[in-house]
């Protein structure tokens, strides 16, 4: 039998996933989905909202990491490997956390969750927000680096190594 997460933990790393990769695509293809959504304005209230369901999959994801561990799907003696994993991995949750709150931060607007409800503007100085805005877009390419590196080595441990470590996150379980 092959170690694998969770299903809660597989679940939530592909819904969040999906939504980044959403999130992404929104503003690079506004001029695609603003008539789907009511204009510029929609595509970033989806975004933002997206951003801000995100951030609590996040903390969901930490506590439920917590709570079940992660398996052991490298070789014991691949020291480095297992550290590099660790170190992207907690990359990413510390990027998955920080892009909604600069996001949040930065916006002398109020947020319109989903069309549905209003959050903010937090009362912040001009620099606090100039801080954030940069630090927002500047860390979006860190994610994007991120986000190839973790598929590329995913998909490098699947069809070169052949080793198993992608099934370990797959919905479905490789059949023995």
């Amino acid at each position: 039998m092959h170690a694998r997460y969770s299903t809660p933990q597989i679940t939530l790393h592909w819904l969040s996933a999906l939504l980044v990769l959403t999130i992404i695509a929104l503003p690079y293809g506004s001029d695609f989905f603003a008539p789907f959504l009511g204009g510029e304005g929609g595509v970033f209230t989806l975004h933002k909202s997206l951003g801000l369901t995100v951030l609590l999959l996040t903390l969901l994801r930490v506590v439920v990491r917590a709570r079940h561990g992660a398996p052991q799907l490298l070789p014991t003696d691949a020291r480095f490997q297992q550290f590099a994993a660790k170190a992207g991995h907690a990359l990413l949750y510390l990027l998955l956390l920080a892009m909604p709150l600069t996001g949040l931060i930065f916006g002398k607007r109020p947020v319109n969750l989903f069309w549905l409800v209003e959050i903010g503007p937090l009362p912040l100085a001009d620099g606090t927000r100039a801080l954030a805005k940069q630090f927002h877009v500047t860390a979006q390419y860190l994610l994007f680096a991120l986000i190839l590196g973790h598929a590329g080595i995913a998909l490098w441990h699947h069809y070169a190594r052949r080793d198993g470590v992608l099934h370990g996150m797959l919905p479905v379980a490789k059949p023995r």
